[in-house]
C-alpha cells in the first residue's frame, strides 16, 4: 500500500514537472476539435521550412520554452510562425524519447503535448538548412555543433511516433497561406532581385532610368 502511494505521489510530481516545463495543450485541443469539421479536406503539402520560407513565411520565437506555444498568423503576403525556444544537447533525444514513452502510458496526461510537438517539428525539419534557419531566428540553440545531427534527431524520433493532430489547426492555417501562389511569386521575385544590396540598387537604378526616360519622352513631344 505504501509503495502504491509512493508511486502515485511520484507520478503526480512528475506530471506537475511536465506541466511546468512543457505547458498544457488543452487550449490547442479545444480549438482543433471546434474547427475540425471545417478543415477535414485540407491536405498538407509543405514538407519543410525551406518550402515555407519560399512562400513568404517568417519564423519567430514565441518567447517561452513551453512546447504548446505554437501559433501562425497570415497577413496578406506575410506569414508568421511562432515556435517555442528549444535548446538541443546530448540529453535532448533520450529525454524526448522517455517523455513520449510516458505519454503513451494509460495513467499519463492525455494531451500528448511532447509527442505532438515532435511530430510538428518533424514536419518542419528535414535538412540541416532547416535547422540553420531556426538557429538564425533564435528559436533553436544547438549545443551539438552540427545542424545535421539535430535534423537527424527529429527525423528519427518523428518516424517512430503517432501524430495525434493536436496542432492540426495551425498546420491548416499554414497550408492555406502556402497555397497562395502569389506569395510564392513575390518571394521568388524578392529573392531574385532584392536578396543583396547590389541587386536592390540595380532594381532602383532600373526603375529610375525608366521614369526619367518616360519624363524625357513626355517633354520631348511638341506642345509639352
Amino acid at each position: 500500500m505504501m509503495m502504491k502511494e509512493s508511486f502515485l505521489s511520484f507520478q503526480s510530481l512528475f506530471q506537475m514537472m511536465i506541466r511546468r516545463r512543457f505547458g498544457r495543450s488543452n487550449k490547442n485541443q479545444e480549438t482543433h476539435s471546434s474547427s475540425q469539421g471545417n478543415n477535414n479536406n485540407i491536405w498538407q503539402s509543405f514538407r519543410h521550412i525551406r518550402e515555407l520560407k519560399a512562400a513568404w513565411n517568417h519564423f519567430q520565437p514565441s518567447g517561452t520554452c513551453f512546447l504548446t506555444y505554437i501559433s501562425f498568423e497570415s497577413h496578406f503576403f506575410y506569414g508568421y510562425l511562432k515556435l517555442p525556444i528549444l535548446f538541443i544537447d546530448d540529453s535532448t533525444k533520450p529525454m524526448f524519447l522517455n517523455l513520449v514513452a510516458y505519454e503513451m502510458c494509460p495513467d499519463a496526461l492525455d494531451d500528448y503535448a511532447v509527442t505532438s510537438f515532435l511530430c510538428f517539428l518533424d514536419d518542419l525539419i528535414d535538412h540541416p538548412d532547416d535547422v540553420k534557419e531556426l538557429r538564425s531566428k533564435k528559436i533553436l540553440y544547438n549545443s551539438l555543433g552540427s545542424d545535421d545531427e539535430v535534423a537527424q534527431i527529429f527525423n528519427e524520433i518523428g518516424d517512430g511516433v503517432i501524430d495525434f493532430d493536436v496542432y492540426k489547426d495551425v498546420k491548416d492555417d499554414i497550408q492555406k497561406h502556402y497555397d497562395k501562389r502569389m506569395n510564392t511569386w513575390i518571394a521568388q521575385a524578392y529573392h531574385d532581385h532584392c536578396s543583396s544590396p547590389w541587386t536592390i540598387m540595380a532594381v532602383i537604378a532600373a526603375v529610375l532610368i525608366i521614369l526619367l526616360t518616360g519624363i524625357q519622352t513626355y517633354f520631348a513631344i511638341p506642345g509639352n
